[in-house]
């Protein structure tokens, strides 16, 4: 690798070189050590910017993007104004999930290229959803102008209208795209997209029609249709949608996707007996071919077709019922039915050789637990915990069955075994300090805080927490301030950080700020019932009774009758309030 680096970079000294030659011969106004100067500066600088361009590029090869970055922007030292060199490395920024720095050179491309139409869809592309829709609208149409004929910027525009949920400009669009290219089939399928969101059916399914006569083989245009006949529910759509799928299978044999939609079809359509033909052949199938799975998870479960999901895998469950992935999802979806009993059943099957396994052992947990079995998901957590009694999961879940449970002894002693084993786990100290805190333990739980923030300063949850507990507590509010700021730098849409920071300024005697921050944090957590609490308190402070009012009586909502004794308190506050205005 470095002698054949040597030798591409001694191609590029001697190509530079000889351009530096034909540029001195052209240069007769200057002295010659004037030109010489001159020339050296810029063959230097020019050699560095292409000496590390052409590095970066070895090191995207090889995928090690954080030495690209490197390369590019030593590259961008010796040729700051580089088009490419200021595209590339956005582009990896953005690769390495560094969107602000992403951002901010693709702004530098459009200042310095305010024509070029790859800067600027770059640029919109990445700061499409902090714009609003006029300066959006107006990119558009500067990139419209100046490449009309380009069909891959009509889709890109199309696409991100379409993404900003403005379905009239991707129409206009679009209906302009199929009559400048008609025979270019994707325009027409994103054509019918656009109309199916508008539910505009009919013309939705012309669209997709010219898609298959331009493109006979294509799929998805006919699974569009399929959509349509389905939602236009009637016997004729019925055969429509088996001749559609027939269609699809013609042409892709195994698409499981339709096979999935067409068993499903004949299920739904009383036509038990096909149905359970061909759920049965996809359920033995699975075994050797896991991409049915993978398919049915995508489509029905991920896609929160919840009762379909119910379908589809308990059927398919009865061509190979021992199939422990098949017996997962199952459970998976009558989860998400909230048939618990069912969800457990098919849990309970799932070996510890299998992937799934610790999954299914802390969902089973849950599920007694959200039955109100506390004590079955206890006793059932405690036998997996004796066989894997170093798996920080199961550890987790059964302290925290136990703090529910206000057995604080039992949790504290599970958690500090646990600690035995791997001492510097924040979750393990995370949930020891906030039980310590259950129990009453307030300075054993600061303590603990305070050792999660030693092992991982960014750990936001832990800062958050132990700047709460000392504002709750009413001490050390400047360190308290400190603590929550520096967690909602890390999480500033976090509504309970939020809501921290709020009750800080609260403690602090600051009721504007107070109600600033608690007011997002209550559209954060849609006024979750303590910080619902907190802002009533706020708007008291503030004279701002009728808000209060309003404000604790969302909190009572929000606690649906499960804890009585905050019901009580907040009913207290109301009857507080509404003695001021009477007065």
């Amino acid at each position: 690798m470095k002698k054949s680096l040597v030798y591409v970079l001694l191609i590029f000294i001697l190509s530079f070189f000889i351009a530096g030659c034909t540029e001195l011969k052209q240069d007769k106004k200057l002295s010659e050590s004037q030109i010489i100067q001159k020339e050296n500066k810029k063959e230097e600088h020019n050699l560095s910017a292409n000496y590390y361009y052409l590095e970066s590029r070895i090191h995207i090869k090889n995928k090690d993007y954080k030495k690209a970055i490197v390369s590019l922007e030593k590259a961008m030292v010796n040729d700051p104004d580089s088009f490419i060199l200021t595209r590339d490395l956005s582009q990896l920024y953005l690769n390495q999930n560094n969107e602000k720095k992403a951002l901010e050179l693709a702004e530098k491309l459009v200042r310095q290229n305010p024509d070029n139409v790859d800067g600027l869809l770059f640029f919109v592309q990445l700061k499409k959803d902090a714009m609003d829709e006029k300066e959006l609208v107006e990119i558009l149409n500067k990139i419209l102008k100046l490449d009309p004929d380009n069909k891959e910027t009509f889709l890109r525009l199309a696409k991100i209208y379409i993404d900003k949920n403005n379905n009239p400009e991707a129409l206009v669009l679009l209906k302009k795209m199929v009559g400048q290219f008609p025979d270019y089939y994707v325009a027409w399928f994103y054509l019918g997209e656009v109309y199916l969101a508008e539910k505009q059916y009919e013309l939705a399914k012309i669209q997709f029609f010219k898609t298959i006569e331009l493109e006979p083989d294509l799929v998805e245009p006919r699974f569009q249709l399929i959509k349509i006949f389905s939602l236009q529910n009637t016997l004729e759509n019925n055969q429509k949608i088996l001749e559609t799928y027939e269609e699809i299978l013609e042409i892709e044999p195994e698409n499981y996707r339709a096979q999935l939609g067409m068993a499903l079809h004949y299920y739904k359509n009383k036509n038990k007996a096909a149905a359970a033909t061909l759920f049965k052949e996809l359920g033995q199938s699975v075994e050797s071919d896991s991409r049915i799975v993978m398919m049915a998870v995508n489509e029905y479960i991920s896609g929160k077709k919840h009762e379909d999901s119910v379908i589809i895998f308990s059927q398919m469950l009865k061509g190979d019922p021992e199939n422990q992935t098949l017996n997962f999802f199952t459970g998976m979806a009558y989860e998400e039915i909230e048939d618990s009993k069912n969800a457990i059943f098919h849990y309970l099957k799932i070996k510890p050789d299998h992937s799934q396994y610790k999954k299914s052992i802390l969902n089973i947990a849950f599920l007694y637990q959200k039955s109100g079995e506390n004590q079955v998901a206890i006793n059932y957590l405690e036998d997996k915990y004796k066989e894997l009694p170093k798996d920080i999961d199961i550890v987790i879940y059964l302290a925290s069955f136990y703090e529910k449970d206000k057995n604080y002894e039992k949790a504290i002693s599970l958690l500090k075994k646990g600690l035995e084993n791997s001492p510097e786990n924040t979750l393990l100290l995370f949930r020891l300090g906030a039980v310590q805190d259950s129990a009453g333990f307030k300075e054993d739980c600061i303590s603990t805080m305070k050792k999660v923030i030693e092992i991982d300063p960014k750990d936001a949850s832990a800062l958050n927490y132990l700047g709460y507990s000392y504002a709750d507590l009413g001490i050390k509010l400047d360190e308290a301030l400190l603590l929550i700021k520096r967690a909602h730098e890390i999480k500033p849409d976090d509504g309970y950080i939020t809501d921290s920071l709020g009750w800080v300024y609260y403690k602090m005697g600051e009721y504007e700020k107070a109600v600033e921050y608690l007011e997002k944090a209550a559209e954060l957590t849609s006024f979750e019932t303590i910080i619902s609490d907190h802002l009533g308190d706020a708007y008291q402070k503030t004279n701002q009774f009728k808000k209060a009012l309003d404000t604790y009586k969302k909190a009572i909502s929000n606690t649906k009758g499960e804890d009585k004794e905050k019901v009580l308190e907040l009913k207290k506050k109301i009857e507080a309030v509404q003695k001021k205005t009477n007065d």
